[in-house]
């Protein structure tokens, strides 16, 4: 009977630190951070030559210790990869673009411009643009950061919300996530909002997992979880959007560049 007691002791202190490195991880995440997504529309034959001159590019940057720049890389739908690289405020984002003649130093022209010829061909479009993380809206923020823990599949779910609704559009994300941490639901996920290179009314919910089986499973929860209060909230969301539309993909640390 003793030993019993002490194992539940023990379980649950485990439980209970467990739980507190998980709070301060979320406090201590800034309200929001802004990010530099550059996105390149592959072409689907040219997907091996483009993988492979990233990979290059990412030996060119090692080789050289250039600190200047990182980027994580989302694979979406295939053949749509997303460099993804913090930039913090737009003081930051000047700072980025000013640093290319300080890395292109540091690797050498030749060699960087070399780098840069290998993704010829690759594809027909890109864009850049500016999304805004904003933890204080999203839910377990930090599940899937970490490679290593194998949430690297990616559900995308994009709102576009009516002109004039944004503020409204905040107020209901912040009850879905209270009503998230009320029914105590395993599902987690970040909130983006768009800014100069898209829609400034976007709002993108970012659903990370092991992958689409998972996710699949662990939404079925989350319905079952949240019942007609969900209903509720969801009908609630869509009077305020014009359009919805989401994607999945996959997070590739294989292409990332983190310094």
């Amino acid at each position: 009977m003793k030993a019993k007691f002490i194992a539940l002791y023990l379980l649950l202190l485990f439980l209970l630190i467990s739980f507190s490195q998980v709070t301060a991880q979320e406090e201590e995440l800034p309200k929001s951070q802004m990010f530099l997504i550059h996105e390149d529309e592959v072409l689907p034959s040219m997907w091996k030559k483009y993988e492979a001159a990233v990979k290059n590019f990412v030996k060119v940057l090692t080789d050289s210790k250039v600190e200047e720049t990182s980027f994580r890389v989302v694979q979406v739908n295939y053949n749509t990869y997303s460099f993804i690289t913090p930039v913090n405020d737009y003081d930051g984002l000047a700072k980025h673009f000013g640093m290319r003649d300080a890395i292109i130093e540091k690797v050498g022209k030749d060699k960087f411009d070399q780098a840069m010829s290998q993704f010829d061909g690759c594809y027909d479009t890109h864009r850049d643009y500016l999304l805004t993380l904003r933890n204080d809206l999203s839910y377990k923020a930090t599940v899937g950061l970490n490679p290593e823990e194998g949430f690297n599949f990616r559900h995308f779910d994009y709102w576009y919300v009516i002109p004039g609704k944004e503020d409204e559009m905040i107020e209901i994300l912040k009850e879905w996530k209270e009503l998230y941490e009320a029914k105590n639901i395993e599902q987690a996920y970040r909130v983006y909002i768009g800014g100069i290179g898209t829609h400034y009314q976007t709002f993108i919910l970012v659903r990370p997992d092991k992958g689409r089986v998972e996710w699949a499973i662990s939404s079925e929860k989350r319905n079952e979880l949240g019942g007609e209060e969900m209903d509720k909230l969801l009908e609630k969301t869509l009077s305020v959007v014009q359009k919805f539309e989401h994607m999945n993909g996959r997070m590739r640390p294989d292409l990332f560049y983190m310094p």
